[in-house]
Order: structure tokens, then sequence, then C-alpha cells
């Protein structure tokens, strides 16, 4: 279930990671966490022209480590007022030195924009974000149309939607999801995708397995003591492509989150988890993997 004492925010300075500070606020306020605002300095690493020699890496210069800590120093005061925050400036590969920050300060949450240029690893998400996912524990809070939805802060997250596949490792996942509504006051929304059938097979009923959802739903929310005003909560059973009709839905219901899986190297995790990146990708809201 969702703890978030300590929140990672990694920084370049630009608009997209500063929009992120409203996400990364509302979440700190509701849960009282500290925010880390995290820059990180990539190493120069000069080719020899000659011989067999590997790059050789040169150190950053100190003007601009203290210039870059000024910057840092200065960014997202008013946004951030009243928080406690906490600035660092790191040398290092940037996706390598968020996870080991991550490990080291014991963050649970780290929030960052994709900012989905080429396709080195992951099509729309960018390789320095498709790291983290993979390689850190933490929560992680993305999304590639994050800037869309900066404004809607407002109403902090009235509609939260949840992605399932009844596999044991999605209790925690929905228990997750369930203690964010209430925390914050919102509608939940519970989906679970049935993939298409190879040739010559009948698509299953999503009707069968309604009931079996709704049991889920009621038992995770029992099991972790949440309970729901009559309609907040509602849930659905449907076929189709995966990560598409998880964002379907979500888009339906008009979700402001959507909360799903993610593979942590284990085997646990089941079907869904494999589908994070897509998820991600199509994404009209951000998207919490856990």
């Amino acid at each position: 279930m969702v703890k978030f004492s300590r929140i990672l925010l990694p920084v370049d300075f630009s608009e997209r990671c500063l929009g992120m500070t409203h996400y990364a606020r509302a979440l700190a306020e509701k849960y009282d966490a500290e925010i880390i605002l995290l820059h990180v300095l990539s190493p120069v690493f000069i080719t020899p022209e000659i011989g067999m020699a590997p790059p050789a890496i040169v150190a950053v210069p100190q003007w601009l480590v203290t210039e870059k800590n000024n910057l840092l120093e200065g960014l997202a005061t008013s946004e951030l007022a009243g928080l406690r925050v906490r600035r660092l400036v790191y040398e290092g590969i940037p996706e390598m030195q968020i996870v080991e920050t991550g490990k080291s300060e014991d963050v649970q949450l780290i929030v960052m924009p994709t900012h989905g240029y080429g396709a080195f690893r992951r099509f729309l998400i960018g390789s320095v974000t498709a790291k983290v996912l993979d390689d850190s524990p933490a929560a992680v809070l993305t999304g590639v149309h994050m800037e869309q939805h900066l404004h809607d802060l407002k109403e902090e997250f009235p509609i939260i939607a949840c992605a399932v596949d009844m596999k044991a490792a999605s209790s925690q996942t929905l228990a997750s999801a369930a203690k964010l509504a209430i925390d914050f006051g919102a509608k939940l929304g519970v989906i679970h995708v049935r993939p298409p059938q190879g040739q010559g097979s009948a698509a299953p009923n999503p009707a069968d397995l309604q009931p079996q959802l709704e049991e889920l739903v009621a038992s995770e929310l029992a099991k972790s003591n949440l309970s729901f005003a009559p309609g907040q909560v509602e849930s659905s059973v449907e076929n189709g492509d995966t990560a598409q009709t998880i964002c379907g839905f979500a888009e339906r219901i008009g979700a402001k989150l959507l909360v799903v899986g993610r593979d942590h190297g284990d085997e646990t995790g089941g079907r869904l988890r494999t589908h994070t990146y897509s998820i991600i990708r199509q994404s009209s809201c951000p998207v919490l993997s856990l």
C-alpha cells in the first residue's frame, strides 16, 4: 500500500521537469513527504584520435558544478514553498545516478516526465525514464502527456483508474490505488483486460469474469480496511489489446491518474506488467507504476 515519505524529483531545468513539481507537491502535501530535487551532471567522454585506448572521462569543471547548484537552489521555490525540500547536484550517468540516489535516500516515489526522444529503449519513452522504470524498486509517476494535465491539480486526482490481471501480485497494486483514492477523495475504476484469442478461438465473455473481478475488489478493500461510499467504485472486464483497452477505460471514466504494476525482475508480476511501457505511451493521463 502507498506510503510516500520521500519523493525524488530529477530535474534538467526543462519546462516539462519544472511542471512535475505540481504533482510532487500534491503528493508531498498529502503524505507529509520530503521532496528531493536532483540534478545530474553528465560526465564528458573524450575518444582518442588514434590507438586503441578507451574513451577518457573529463572531470566536470567546478564552475559548472557551482552554476548548477545555484540554479537548483532557486528552482521552484514558490511552487514548493512550505514543504521539506532538499536539493542535490551529482555527477554521473543520469539514469544510473537517479536509480542509485533513489536507493541510497530510501525514496518511495520518483516523479519524472518521459521526454519521448527517439527509439533508444522504448519508442516514445526516453532512455532515462525507461532505465529508471527498469531498475528502480521505487514507484514511478510518469507519462507521455504529463504537460497536458498540469492545471488539473486544482482538483488533485478526482478519479483514479487501476489495471489488474487478477494474479496475486495485483492485490498490492489494487490496494495502493484504493488507498490513493481514499486519501484524495477520488472515485476508483478497476479494469481487467482479456487479450485477443488465437485464430479460431472464441473471445471469452467479459460477463463471465465480472463477478470474479468484483469479488477481488471487495475482498481487497475489506482486507485493507478501506471503505468507499456507494457509487464510488466501478469495475469492468473487457476484451481487447491490453494497453489500448486499459488506456481507453481510463480516458472513458475521466481518470486523472492510472495505477499499474510493473515487473521488478521477478516472475510474479503477471502478464499485465509486461505492458507497462505501452500503457505509459498511450495513456492520456499520468501513470503511477508500482
